[in-house]
């Protein structure tokens, strides 16, 4: 399977501006059950903000009335539309990174992906994973995952 065929389209990712405010990002988070907001400038990315980057954020200081270009992360890691999803797991965990924005064919913002949609599409591809069921699926599935990839 390739990043484009499992990635949330750019259309659907939350995003918000460089000059929204902490709380607003951190309520988009909790509101919509996600792990990270794009910050973008017109309709190009130009950061991302992660539940770590909130973390740090609040460890740090920063006051919800901040604005979420003074903590977004800015270095942004992207992908290829058209990669295959084991490559693209396997930048995630060269790079050690979560999440990644998907770049289109013509070089504009595709979407985004992350480990966790990484994960859930090795349990949909029945090649990789056969089993009888799909519980047990994602369990063999996120066991190799968390071995694999994650470094928490």
């Amino acid at each position: 399977m390739k990043v484009f065929g499992f990635m949330v389209s750019a259309d659907a990712v939350i995003k918000c501006a460089p000059d929204a405010t902490i709380r607003s990002v951190a309520d988009q988070i909790l509101t919509n059950k996600i792990s990270a907001v794009v910050v973008v400038s017109g309709t190009a990315p130009v950061g991302i903000i992660t539940k770590t980057d909130l973390t740090k954020a609040y460890v740090a200081g920063a006051s919800l009335d901040d604005k979420a270009d003074s903590i977004m992360s800015k270095e942004l890691k992207t992908v290829k539309h058209d990669l295959p999803r084991d490559d693209a797991a396997k930048i995630f965990a060269q790079g050690r990174i979560h999440h990644a924005i998907v770049i289109g064919e013509n070089g504009e913002f595709a979407g985004l992906i992350s480990a966790w949609d990484i994960a859930k599409e090795c349990v949909l591809d029945q090649k990789a994973w056969p089993c009888k069921s799909t519980r047990l699926a994602l369990k063999q599935c996120l066991t190799r995952f968390q071995d694999t990839y994650m470094y928490l």
